[in-house]
């Protein structure tokens, strides 16, 4: 196979009737037929002619979306020996359980949990149907156990995938998850402890912490996203 210099390859930007080429841990590949690669851009984040070995420890994905593009070369880099060095600090358990993805498997329930919620508790109050209530509480209840999980899969993701990013994306999202953990726990709580609602008077101060957690979780769905996808 050829052996490409950096100057070679970062002409291949799927531009100009180019091939998009792109390496990764010093080999080159083509993805000009890649649809996750229109006209040499990815995500509107990376662009074909790069070198992409230390963007994958930040990708939400691993080097197994290689496998469906072919290598049409190596690069020559010393890229690769740092890839290798830095992948051994990772463990073969984490390794392959980061295969599995499951912080996006499990963040989406305590999200849809948490957000509808209220959404129970203002239709008992709009109905005054007394099975809103119960099920609000439910709910809340259930996002709270699911936000555990979410929150320990998430700071596993952050140590073994994001290789313990410290941009300000990452510190929001991990202090956004403690605080809707900690509050979704005291909504369940003080829920609780009221026992069931009376229908004929609003209780503010349960309906507050209800509501309270939608603007966060959304924010935390925006910061994900952010890590994901990038900027727009």
């Amino acid at each position: 196979m050829k052996e490409y210099t950096n100057e070679e390859l970062a002409t291949h930007t799927g531009q100009d009737d180019k091939p998009a080429y792109v390496a990764y841990n010093g080999k080159v590949f083509d993805v000009s037929a890649s649809r996750m690669w229109p006209k040499g851009q990815h995500m509107k984040r990376h662009t074909a002619g790069e070198d992409l070995t230390e963007s994958f420890a930040q990708a939400p994905h691993g080097e197994e979306v290689l496998e469906r593009v072919s290598q049409v070369g190596t690069l020559k880099t010393a890229g690769a020996a740092k890839e290798q060095e830095s992948g051994a600090l990772v463990p073969a358990w984490a390794d392959w359980l980061l295969g599995f993805h499951p912080h996006p498997i499990v963040i989406h329930f305590p999200q849809a949990f948490l957000t509808f919620a209220p959404v129970f508790l203002i239709l008992f109050y709009a109905t005054r149907n007394p099975s809103f209530e119960r099920t609000a509480f439910y709910l809340m209840g259930t996002g709270m156990l699911m936000a555990v999980p979410a929150v320990a899969t998430g700071l596993f993701h952050w140590i073994y995938k994001y290789a313990r990013a410290q941009g300000g994306i990452y510190k929001l999202k991990i202090a956004l998850s403690l605080v809707v953990l900690v509050l979704s726990t005291a909504a369940t709580s003080v829920h609780y402890s009221k026992g069931i609602l009376p229908a004929d008077s609003v209780d503010y101060t349960v309906l507050g912490m209800y509501l309270i957690l939608v603007p966060l979780i959304a924010t935390l769905g925006h910061a994900g996203g952010i890590i994901v996808f990038g900027r727009k």
